[in-house]
């Protein structure tokens, strides 16, 4: 279906937290009912730091031109970094013309969707009165005047006072969603300058988790005499021992609203959700109610044993050695592509490089250079529904991908990550998984960092070469000639004599030359113009030959020229009488006081494995020799 709607989602974090796989469970569903393509934009790290490492990840939202997309939903709830989040929001608001919503944010700049954790809260609450006639419950929340943290708080306030429950001073203790709080907090009930109460409920899983574990640490029993409960239903908390009872926020029915709200700002009408999704109590061992747990306990160790399966697969397949160990870049784009049974559950894969991403210039230290997308993109890897190939089809970036401008049946959502290293920008792929409702995992994060650290192996390995190269063409090139000097000779004349030995038809050549006269003319003239002969002498035999022969100053004024072909005696005369008017042209145009000329001698025939090159070499410079004696001779009658 051609010109299909399209949303960006632009969040962080979706490697490490349940969080964000339940915000997208609620978009891509949402999306996929209203025939909404999908593209989340999100780095693989979420610091708040700006380490060239992080600077790379967060390139990703480069990418992001909202001209492609009809509507933008923006998490910031999901980001760890205010430098970040203050930068997506100026954009937001400066660059984007298109509708946009974010989520659980109170920001009176944007249209923002809430979760309703008050009432959340109040059920987590509500199940220590009713189900456990619990009456000394306190709260143990995040930070004050944070917005969720007091969300919850107001949550156990509305269900302690719906049930007559007095709250007394200090019944509400601010913390701060991590640790530390949690662990004062335990020392503070055992030290005895905090009630002992039947119940502590805390602000999120990490809390509870270590809240109960400090309090096992110190003698108290979970749950015969305080019950912990805790908040957002995080793996950790079905994994503790014992396991924390929980409770599943609404998270999905945030990320449907979302979609919802924005379907009717794209479209001026409202649509049906595709389900009702207000959150549940997981019940566990930390509140007594382990039976009732079991079943699920039992489905998440199944699950584990296949995400350890997966990783225990993964940390056995060397792909990083085998990336690394590739000789070409083709090479490399057939081994990665031989590598994409390794990300679970996908179905479509796209690996997009910059334009000249390991061109040798961009090696300075100027990040200009290298630290950013191209306007010219190359797609170099294409995998969909789970047929890929190598190709180079190149495209405009703001395009973003070939595969989003195809008439397809079905929406599809596509997941955007950096390719770099540092700050140095290689370009993204992409990854989806066909019509299941899925985000990726930390594998796919590593599986990744394997690409990026293969692209600069292979960059700086061709640059290495190229230096290498380089040096190399330096040492057996002649400075002022720019024909090989004795060291490149010595280099390919071994070749040459060889392959000349293995051959039944061809003959080898080797041509001596000498300039005449070089000693006269530097001292009547100056070396200027003894190296401006030499030089002509070279372009001659240069340019003569034409089939492959390696053309070497060797000395002062010596001159060698080896080649191996079916050459025949007029060829020789030939190449001979080329040398003879090439000098005799210059000398006629040149208008210098002095004649350049050279005496000339070869060999050329068949060689057998019993010859040996120097011989050849020494009669070809012999009859040079002679041929410069009788020119002398001829000079002076």
């Amino acid at each position: 279906m051609k010109n299909r709607k399209r949303i960006a989602v632009l969040m962080a974090g979706v490697v490490h937290r349940t969080y964000q796989h339940m915000f997208l469970e609620g978009i891509l569903s949402q999306a996929k009912q209203l025939n909404y393509d999908v593209c989340i934009f999100s780095p693989f790290m979420n610091y708040d730091n700006e380490t060239e490492y992080q600077l790379g990840e967060n390139r990703i939202f480069d990418l992001v031109d909202y001209a492609m997309f009809d509507g933008v939903i923006y998490a910031p709830c999901s980001f760890n970094s205010d430098l970040l989040r203050n930068r997506i929001e100026k954009d937001l608001l400066e660059l984007c013309h298109i509708p946009s919503v974010v989520l659980e944010s109170d920001d009176s700049r944007f249209h923002c969707i809430m979760m309703d954790d008050v009432t959340a809260f109040e059920q987590v609450v509500n199940h220590l009165i009713t189900q456990h006639h619990l009456t000394k419950i306190l709260c143990l929340t995040g930070f004050k005047d944070n917005l969720q943290a007091e969300m919850r708080a107001q949550g156990y306030q509305n269900a302690m006072q719906a049930h007559g429950l007095e709250i007394p001073e200090g019944y509400i203790v601010y913390g701060d969603f991590w640790k530390q709080a949690a662990l004062d907090l335990a020392q503070k009930i055992a030290d005895g300058e905090v009630f002992k109460p039947e119940a502590v409920v805390c602000c999120c899983d990490t809390v509870a988790i270590t809240l109960c574990n400090r309090l096992v640490e110190l003698g108290f029993r979970v749950p015969e005499e305080i019950v912990i409960v805790g908040y957002d239903s995080g793996s950790e908390a079905a994994e503790n021992v014992p396991s924390i009872t929980t409770y599943v926020r609404p998270v999905v029915d945030m990320g449907i609203r979302g979609v919802l709200k924005l379907h009717e700002l794209i479209t001026g009408e409202k649509a049906e959700p595709f389900r009702i999704d207000k959150g549940y109590l997981v019940p566990a061992e930390s509140c007594g109610c382990g039976k009732d747990f079991k079943q699920k306990f039992e489905e998440r160790q199944k699950e584990i044993h296949e995400i350890e399966d997966a990783r225990k697969m993964f940390e056995d397949i060397p792909m990083a050695e085998r990336l690394n160990s590739m000789p070409t870049l083709k090479a490399l784009f057939d081994k990665i592509l031989n590598h994409l049974y390794l990300i679970s559950n996908f179905c479509d894969f796209y690996l997009c490089m910059c334009d000249q991403w390991d061109d040798l210039s961009k090696n300075s230290d100027n990040k200009e250079d290298y630290n950013h997308y191209t306007e010219k993109m190359h797609l170099r890897l294409s995998c969909t529904n789970h047929n890929g190939e190598v190709t180079d089809e190149t495209f405009p970036l703001k395009d973003l991908l070939p595969v989003l401008h195809a008439d397809r049946e079905e929406p599809r959502a596509y997941y955007f990550t950096p390719l770099h290293f540092n700050e140095r920008c290689f370009g993204y792929t992409v990854v989806g998984y066909g019509d299941k409702i899925k985000a990726y995992d930390s594998l796919y994060h590593n599986w990744t960092r394997n690409l990026n650290n293969a692209f600069e192996f292979m960059r700086v390995k061709n640059n290495f070469n190229s230096m290498n190269q380089r040096l190399f063409s330096a040492s057996v090139r002649d400075t002022l000639t720019g024909i090989y000097n004795r060291h490149g000779y010595q280099h390919y004349s071994d070749e040459i004599f060889r392959k000349a030995q293995a051959s039944e038809n061809k003959k080898l050549l080797i041509f001596a030359a000498d300039l005449d006269g070089l000693k006269i003319i530097n001292d009547t003239y100056g070396h200027v113009e003894g190296d401006n002969a030499i030089s002509v002498v070279a372009n001659a035999l240069n340019t003569c030959f034409s089939l492959n022969e390696i053309c070497a100053r060797t000395g002062g004024d010596e001159f060698l020229v080896i080649g191996c072909d079916d050459y025949t005696e007029e060829d020789i005369q030939e190449y001979i009488q080329y040398i003879l008017d090439f000098l005799m042209q210059y000398n006629a145009e040149s208008g210098k006081p002095y004649q350049v000329e050279a005496s000339l001698g070869y060999v050329c025939q068949k060689v057998g494995m019993s010859d040996q090159l120097k011989t050849l070499m020494d009669e070809a410079d012999s009859r040079m020799y002679a041929n410069k004696v009788r020119r002398k001779k001829n000079r002076k009658s």
